[in-house]
C-alpha cells in the first residue's frame, strides 16, 4: 500500500508540474471591458478569456464587467464590474489574493493542509474551504458574506472575527471590527458557481487518488491494531494455568478428610 501512496504522490506531483508548466491562474470567462496588468509593466491592456495569469498579475473589470478566474490548487474567483483583483500567492499549502475595490466571489475547495488568503485595504481573511464574497468601497471599507464553511477576519488594528455561514461582517479601514457578524440581509443568497474548467477537473482527480491512496495504507494498519487489542483482550480473560488448587476444592477436600473414621 506504501508503493501505491508513492505512486499516486508521484502521479499528482506530475500532474502538479505539467500543470505549472501551463498556468498560474486563467483567466476563463469575460464579459464586457477586463484588462490586465503584468507583474512590471506600467500600462494597463484588454484581454479576453482564456487568458493564462502569473503571480503578480492584476485584473481589472470595467462598468458592467465581470470576470471568472481560476487559481491553481483549488480557487475559483469571479470578479463582479469594477474590480481590481491581484493574484498575490500561488502555492501548495496556500494562496493568497487582494481586492483593491470592487467585489468579489470565491469559491474554494477544502484539501488537507491548504489555506487561502484575501487581503482588502481594511482587513485580512483566512479560509479554508469555503464559499464567500467581499465587496470593497472606494474608500477602503470592506463587507463580508459568508454562505458556507467558516472564516476568521482580522481588522488593522488586529482584532479578529469568527464568521460562520449565513452571516455578514462590516470592517471599516478607519475603525476596524466595530460590530459583530450580522445575519445575511433578506434576499442575499448563496451564487452559482461557475462549471469546472479542465484544469480544475485534472486537479480534483489527483486529489482523489492521493486522499483514496492515503485510507487504503491507513486501512491494513488499523487492522492490524484491532486485531492485537482483541488478542490482548483474549490473553487478559483468559485464567493463567497453575498449580495451585481452588479454594473450594480445598475446602471440599479438608470436609472429607475430617468425616473419615480413624
Amino acid at each position: 500500500m506504501k508503493y501505491l501512496l508513492m505512486a499516486c504522490l508521484m502521479a499528482l506531483g506530475t500532474s502538479a508540474r505539467a500543470q505549472e508548466e501551463a498556468f498560474t491562474a486563467k483567466i476563463f470567462k469575460t464579459k464586457g471591458d477586463v484588462e490586465f496588468l503584468k507583474k512590471g509593466a506600467a500600462a494597463w491592456m484588454p484581454v479576453e478569456a482564456p487568458y493564462m495569469l502569473d503571480e503578480g498579475d492584476q485584473v481589472k473589470t470595467g462598468p458592467k464587467a465581470m470576470a471568472d478566474i481560476y487559481i491553481k490548487y483549488g480557487s475559483k474567483i469571479r470578479l463582479a464590474a469594477d474590480t481590481t483583483f491581484t493574484v498575490s500567492k500561488v502555492a501548495p499549502e496556500g494562496n493568497a489574493v487582494e481586492v483593491l475595490k470592487g467585489k468579489l466571489t470565491a469559491w474554494i475547495r477544502h484539501f488537507a493542509g491548504r489555506a487561502f488568503t484575501v487581503r482588502t485595504p481594511a482587513a485580512v481573511c483566512a479560509v479554508r474551504g469555503t464559499v464567500f464574497g467581499v465587496e470593497v468601497s472606494p474608500a477602503g471599507d470592506a463587507t463580508w458574506d459568508l454562505f458556507q464553511g467558516a472564516v476568521q477576519i482580522s481588522d488593522n488594528q488586529n482584532h479578529t472575527a469568527d464568521l460562520m455561514a449565513g452571516q455578514r461582517l462590516s470592517v471599516s479601514q478607519a475603525g476596524g471590527i466595530t460590530a459583530p457578524p450580522q445575519p445575511l440581509p433578506a434576499g442575499v443568497k448563496a451564487p452559482n458557481e461557475p462549471s469546472k474548467i479542465k484544469e480544475e477537473k485534472q486537479e480534483i482527480k489527483a486529489e482523489e487518488a492521493v486522499t483514496e491512496a492515503k485510507k487504503q495504507e491507513a486501512a491494513p494498519e488499523q487492522g492490524e491494531k484491532q486485531e492485537e487489542a482483541v488478542q490482548t483482550e483474549a490473553a487478559a480473560v483468559q485464567e493463567p494455568e497453575t498449580g495451585a488448587l481452588s479454594t473450594q476444592v480445598v475446602q471440599e477436600s479438608g470436609e472429607v478428610s475430617s468425616s473419615t473414621p480413624q
